[in-house]
């Protein structure tokens, strides 16, 4: 039954994995470019609007299932490998990988919140003033955007550093050593 169990959490793991790395790569590759498109502005934000949202909800419910499934495999990992108690955490491969995936982690959980909440709004509300004929100069819409796809480009990039140590700490003849 263990197995069982530690296979249902890794598969629910990859799965937030998908949820949120795969909406990253939507929008960066096929939505922003084809947005630009759409010629009305208005229409183009009022899209821009509801997919941003919709593509939010689906990348929070992956970082749900991540937390999930990864407190479940951590609090599980010396009982499913059979690594003795008297083994300090940090003194494995599996430890510090984990300790810096973590922190990789939290750092990019800060980026999507600050593109999510301040900086993709500050944008798309610039684009919107735009395209409402207030005065607002295509300088002021550029550093939106650049900030904006600044912070959402580094937190892709964490998220697929982070799936290379999710990779290494499943190689449990490497991350098994001592440090």
């Amino acid at each position: 039954m263990d197995n069982f169990w530690h296979i249902f959490f890794i598969w629910v793991h990859i799965l937030g994995v998908a949820l949120l790395v795969g909406p990253q790569f939507f929008m960066a590759y096929a939505w922003i470019p084809a947005s630009r498109n759409i010629d009305d502005l208005r229409v183009r934000v009022k899209a821009m609007r509801t997919i941003t949202r919709r593509f939010g909800y689906v990348g929070g419910a992956g970082i749900v299932l991540l937390v999930c499934a990864g407190t479940y495999l951590i609090i599980d990992w010396r009982d499913y490998y059979a690594v003795d108690e008297s083994v300090s955490f940090t003194a494995l491969r599996f430890g510090v990988v984990f300790i810096i995936k973590m922190t990789l982690f939290t750092v990019m959980v800060a980026a999507l919140a600050a593109h999510m909440f301040w900086l993709g709004p500050r944008q798309l509300e610039r684009l919107e003033a735009q395209a409402n004929g207030e005065r607002i100069s295509p300088d002021e819409v550029r550093r939106a955007r650049i900030a904006s796809m600044i912070t959402s480009v580094l937190a892709l990039a964490l998220a697929l550093a982070i799936m290379v140590m999710g990779v290494m700490l499943n190689s449990v003849g490497w991350s098994l050593q001592e440090v």
